[in-house]
C-alpha cells in the first residue's frame, strides 16, 4: 500500500463556483491511499470523486484521530501575557500541559498564551483508501468548490479587454499544465463531504503573468457552454490570480433605451448605455466602461454568442427625454404622439418597447408589433429629432 500526501493537480477545468481537477498517477497493484488536506476534502462535491484507468472495487474514507494540538510545540518557546507584560516559557509535555518557566515547572499557564506558529492548529485530513483491479497509469479526478473563476472586462473607446480571475481557496499552490475555463450555467447541487463548506483562505491578489502572456483560446461549445483554454503552464497560489483572457476591437454605439408599460405622461425618460456586436463568443462578466478617458459606469454582460448584440445599460441620461401628447378620441381610443430629440454632438441609437394593457389593438406606421405591445428602433443623428404616432384602442374583456 502506497501512502501519498495530497498531490498537486496537473489539469483543471474551472467553472463558475467549482472546478474539476485531474491528477495523473502511477498506481501500485490492488490498493492506493490518498491523503488530501482537510480543506481540500471538505471542498469536494460528493459523488464526483473518480479513479480513471483501473476497475475500482471499493473506497474507504477514514477520519483522522484528533491530535493534541500542543504536541506540535513540545520543546518550543511560547509566550503568555500576565500582569501587564509578555513572558516566555517552554512547553515540556503536551499530555500533562507542563511548562518550564524561570527554572520552575508549571501545569498550565496563566493569562493569554501565544504560540510561535500555526502548525499545531492545522488538523490532518482524512485518508481515502482506493481498492481496484489493475495497476499503472491512472487519473484521480474530482470536483471541488475550492477553485473558481470570474471575468471582468474594460470597454475603453472601442477596445474590449478581458481578464480572468481564478480564486484558489484550497490552501496550497496548484501547478497546472492544462487549464480550461467553462462559461455558461452549469448547475451543481448543494453538498460537500462532512456537510461542511471549507472556510475561505485569506485573499491575496497575486502578480499577473508576464506582460506578453497570450489570451485564452476559444476551444468550442459543449451542451450550451463555452470552453476556453489558457495557454502555457499556470501556477495558482492561495488567493486570487489574474490572467489575460481576451482583447478585441468593437464598435460601441451610444444607446437610449425605454422599456416600460404604456404611459400617458407628458415626458418619458431613457436609460443610457452602449451597444455593440460580439466579435467572438464572449463569456459573462462585469464590464467597466470608459469613454474619452472618463469612467462612465459598470454593467453586467451575459454569455453572448459571436455576432449577437451586447447591450450595457448604465443608468439614466439627463438629456435622454421624450415628450408625449395623448389625445382621447373616444372612451377607449387614444391617439399618441411621441417626439425624441438628440441634443448631443454624436448619434444615438434609440430603442423603445411599450407594453399595452390587454387586450388592445394598435395602428401605426414603422412599429414592430409584439404580443405585449410594440418595439421601435432607429438611429438619431446629432441635433436631430424624430416623431412617431400610433392609435391605441383598449378592448373590452
Amino acid at each position: 500500500m502506497l501512502l501519498l500526501g495530497a498531490a498537486l493537480a496537473q489539469e483543471a477545468t474551472v467553472y463558475r463556483g467549482f472546478a474539476e481537477l485531474r491528477q495523473p498517477l502511477n498506481l501500485p497493484p490492488a490498493e492506493w491511499v490518498w491523503e488530501p488536506s482537510e480543506v481540500l476534502f471538505q471542498s469536494l462535491v460528493p459523488g464526483t470523486l473518480r479513479m480513471l484507468g483501473v476497475a475500482e472495487r471499493s473506497r474507504q474514507i477514514e477520519s483522522p484521530a484528533q491530535p493534541n494540538v500542543l504536541a506540535a510545540y513540545v520543546g518550543k518557546e511560547v509566550q503568555f501575557y500576565w500582569e501587564g507584560e509578555w513572558r516566555r516559557a517552554v512547553l515540556v509535555s503536551a499530555e500533562q500541559n507542563l511548562y518550564l518557566y524561570e527554572g520552575r515547572y508549571l501545569v498550565g499557564l496563566p493569562g493569554t498564551v501565544a504560540y510561535p506558529d500555526t502548525s499545531g492548529f492545522n488538523p490532518p485530513g482524512p485518508r481515502v483508501v482506493f481498492r481496484y483491479q489493475g495497476a499503472g497509469a491512472a487519473t484521480l479526478a474530482y470536483l471541488t468548490r475550492g477553485l473558481t473563476w470570474s471575468l471582468h472586462y474594460t470597454l475603453d473607446d472601442g477596445e474590449l479587454v478581458g481578464w480572468a480571475t481564478l480564486e484558489n481557496r484550497l490552501g496550497q499552490t496548484l501547478r497546472l499544465g492544462r487549464v480550461e475555463l467553462v462559461a455558461g450555467r452549469v448547475p451543481l447541487l448543494a453538498g460537500v463531504y462532512g456537510g461542511l463548506v471549507s472556510r475561505p483562505e485569506a485573499r491575496m491578489l497575486q502578480a499577473p503573468p508576464a506582460a506578453d502572456a497570450d489570451e485564452a483560446a476559444f476551444v468550442g461549445e459543449a451542451a450550451g457552454t463555452y470552453r476556453y483554454r489558457l495557454l502555457g503552464d499556470l501556477v495558482l497560489g492561495p488567493g486570487l490570480t489574474e490572467v489575460p483572457f481576451v482583447r478585441a476591437r468593437v464598435q460601441p454605439a451610444y444607446l437610449w433605451r425605454l422599456q416600460a408599460a404604456f404611459s400617458a405622461e407628458r415626458e418619458l425618460a431613457f436609460m443610457r448605455g452602449f451597444r455593440f456586436t460580439a466579435p467572438e463568443n464572449l463569456a459573462a462578466g462585469v464590464v467597466s466602461v470608459r469613454q474619452q478617458e472618463v469612467f462612465v459606469g459598470q454593467a453586467s454582460m451575459g454569455d453572448t454568442a459571436k455576432s449577437y448584440p451586447v447591450a450595457l445599460l448604465l443608468g439614466p441620461d439627463p438629456e435622454g427625454r421624450a415628450t408625449r401628447q395623448v389625445e382621447q378620441q373616444a372612451r377607449n381610443r387614444f391617439r399618441v404622439t411621441t417626439r425624441i430629440r438628440n441634443p448631443k454632438a454624436y448619434p444615438v441609437e434609440v430603442e423603445i418597447q411599450e407594453r399595452m394593457p390587454q387586450p388592445f389593438t394598435l395602428e401605426g406606421e414603422g412599429l414592430e408589433r409584439i404580443p405585449e405591445g410594440y418595439r421601435l428602433r432607429f438611429t438619431l443623428p446629432p441635433g436631430q429629432s424624430r416623431t412617431y404616432s400610433y392609435t391605441l384602442t383598449l378592448l373590452q374583456r
